[in-house]
């Protein structure tokens, strides 16, 4: 099981003749901590020969929009925060289904839509929907999508390992196929607890960048033998996929999420995004072998 999770710079000329490389989680300027643009994301993903899923912070918009065009593929995909402030990775065959279960359980189910003025943590604790975890699972039970649990081992209040590993959630646990075992925003310690509890409960892995700016898509990567977004999500629930990647410095990540939101929180104040996105978000995108 551990030799499908490669803790590493990818290297991908020569697997690219058999595999196909997606980075399963990324937010765009739909999510509340976001800013990066479609048009933007979708060249940066032409340049590094990727797919993407696209797994806005319950929002649909982004993942919608990008599906419109063809050149990149687009796993349709949402990242759910219940009631209890817990998340899921839900990862849609189509795009239809995705627009589907968020028009009639995601929407209007939003308790907050603004951002707190001053407060990050309120501002993050907002983004949930009026719905418990447990009944979200049993609706997406009903569509035909991967249910994955995100950065399991995260800081609170989102840390979700124990949430989920109760007894009580035992049946809830038991419908979601996968866990994200390789997040590149996390420190590597979580990580491997994510892996070793996978491990345990023998779920499928996911892995994904976590991107809330341009330079951080890519660092963690999911690869099937596939070529089209139904085969590549069937490649997944058959545990034949392999996840490949490194952290991205914590303390970097920690730092472009802060800014990216004080950005958000402030945008009716006229800041010069551009200038302002030039000089504090940082890059780490150093990798010299990845074409």
């Amino acid at each position: 099981m551990y030799k499908r999770i490669l803790y590493r710079t990818p290297a991908l000329a020569d697997l690219r003749k058999e595999y196909t490389f997606a980075d399963m989680h990324i937010h765009t300027k739909y999510s509340h901590d976001s800013l990066t643009s479609i048009k933007h994301l979708l060249k940066k993903a032409s340049e590094l020969k990727i797919a993407l899923a696209i797994t806005d912070h319950s929002r649909a918009e982004g993942a919608m929009e990008a599906c419109k065009q063809k050149k990149v593929m687009i796993i349709p995909g949402i990242e759910v925060a219940s009631s209890e402030n817990k998340e899921i990775l839900l990862y849609f065959y189509s795009s239809r289904d995705l627009w589907d279960f968020y028009c009639k359980n995601v929407e209007r189910q939003l308790i907050q839509k603004k951002h707190h003025k001053y407060n990050v943590a309120k501002t993050v604790s907002a983004f949930k929907i009026g719905i418990g975890m447990e009944e979200v699972v049993d609706i997406a039970d009903d569509y035909n999508c991967i249910k994955s649990i995100p950065h399991p081992f995260t800081l609170p209040p989102r840390r979700s390992h124990r949430f989920f590993a109760k007894h009580k959630r035992k049946s809830t646990l038991k419908k979601i196929e996968a866990i994200e075992v390789l997040n590149a925003s996390m420190p590597p310690r979580m990580n491997k607890l994510a892996t070793n509890w996978a491990v345990k409960e023998d779920k499928a892995y996911t892995g994904g960048s976590d991107a809330h700016i341009i330079s951080e898509v890519g660092h963690a990567l999911t690869a099937c033998k596939a070529d089209n977004v139904e085969s590549f999500l069937d490649y997944i629930k058959k545990k034949k996929n392999f996840v490949i990647g490194r952290e991205i410095k914590f303390s970097v990540a920690a730092n472009n999420f802060r800014k990216s939101m004080k950005v958000k929180r402030h945008k009716s104040l006229n800041f010069n995004e551009k200038a302002f996105l030039r000089e504090n978000l940082q890059e780490d995108n150093d990798w010299s072998d990845w074409k």
